[in-house]
């Protein structure tokens, strides 16, 4: 009997590598973008090399050709998001709804208090900043209309992060290990909000600008849609205005949900 030759390689099949396949150039791209989803508006090369773990050669090289193609814009201060990135998030996340709910209630806080009210939203684990009102004021506070920041470090973004499950906000933010440490202080402050009834208060005396703020959550059905705040210099005790923010934040609710209650208690009971 004759016997055929047998190729063992190709028995055998491929040969296997222990070494784990190298990420590709679109997964690369994503681990950049979303780094500017989840962290701050701006951020250095290191940042990014440190939140992605690319090599740094690598990483410059991509977003040389993100900001050539309009994905993010690049000048001394940082990378951020470009005028490419932004148009495709605005889609569908335009937030006229709130800003025409909370107009005529952010005019009236910044008249009675004399501060700069803002509306705000969360997006992802930051706070984009829909609206600011501030009159005399306005320049007084260094905020901006379409500006974002990490929502952990921003008094309204502790009200609206207190809406959410504790699990939530750790996946929002344990991946950057830099930060890992001050999440059982982040969760300190939520369940003070909490306690609160959902007010979230920063003295001016914790800021270094001097800059005192109170934010309250604007509630709907499925919880907390947007934040309302007034950021001042001097001026009235955050606690005397506090009511005024809890105020507008409940006129903007009722105006987005004219046909919903909310619960009697407006702050979620955390765990």
């Amino acid at each position: 009997m004759t016997t055929l030759p047998v190729d063992l390689s190709e028995a055998e099949g491929p040969a296997t590598s222990s070494r784990p396949p190298r990420p590709g150039v679109v997964e690369r791209l994503t681990q950049i973008l979303d780094v500017f989803t989840h962290g701050n508006e701006r951020l250095l090369l290191d940042d990014i090399t440190d939140a992605t773990g690319l090599p740094r050669s690598t990483a410059f090289r991509l977003l040389s050709q993100m900001v050539e193609l309009d994905w993010l814009e690049h000048d001394v201060a940082g990378y951020q998001l470009g005028p490419r990135a932004l148009r495709i998030g605005m889609r569908g996340h335009d937030h006229s709804d709130v800003r025409a709910a909370a107009a005529d209630q952010l005019n009236a806080l910044q008249l009675r208090t004399g501060g700069v009210a803002h509306l705000s939203v969360l997006e992802g684990s930051s706070v984009h900043y829909l609206d600011k009102v501030g009159g005399q004021a306005l320049a007084s506070i260094p905020s901006a209309v379409g500006s974002r920041l990490r929502a952990d470090t921003t008094t309204s973004g502790h009200a609206l992060l207190a809406w959410l499950e504790p699990e939530s906000v750790d996946a929002m933010f344990a991946r950057f290990t830099s930060r890992t440490r001050e999440l059982p202080s982040l969760h300190s402050i939520l369940v003070r909000v909490r306690q609160q009834h959902g007010l979230a208060y920063s003295p001016a005396e914790f800021c270094r600008m001097g800059i005192g703020t109170v934010a309250a959550p604007v509630i709907g059905p499925q919880g907390a849609v947007a934040a309302i705040s007034v950021a001042l210099r001097g001026g009235p005790r955050l606690e005397q205005i506090a009511p005024l923010v809890a105020h507008a934040a409940r006129r903007t609710s009722a105006a987005l949900f004219p046909n919903w209650t909310p619960p009697a208690s407006s702050a979620r009971r955390g765990r």
